[in-house]
């Protein structure tokens, strides 16, 4: 058993649907498990046609709308 950073990735869309990731602390910072997730600028384009562009954030090919760092917490709790 080990401590882990956990990050809460929420998902594009409109349901409150999150991933969660995790990162040993004996490998990476706080900071350095934020920085797994490049920040994307993205573009959507509303009813009345207008594009309003936004930054998102990716991590392995999945764009997500917004992270979260969610603390530290044992590794056993997500086997």
């Amino acid at each position: 058993m080990g401590k882990c950073h956990v990050i809460s990735a929420k998902r594009l869309g409109w349901e409150q649907m999150y991933d969660y990731y995790t990162f040993p602390v004996d490998e990476y910072s706080k900071e350095d498990a934020m920085n797994q997730f490049f920040t994307v600028q993205k573009e959507t384009t509303k009813a009345n046609g207008q594009s309003y562009p936004y930054t998102a954030y990716e991590y392995n090919g999945e764009i997500y709308h917004s992270i979260i760092y969610s603390g530290i917490a044992d590794d056993s709790e997500f086997d």
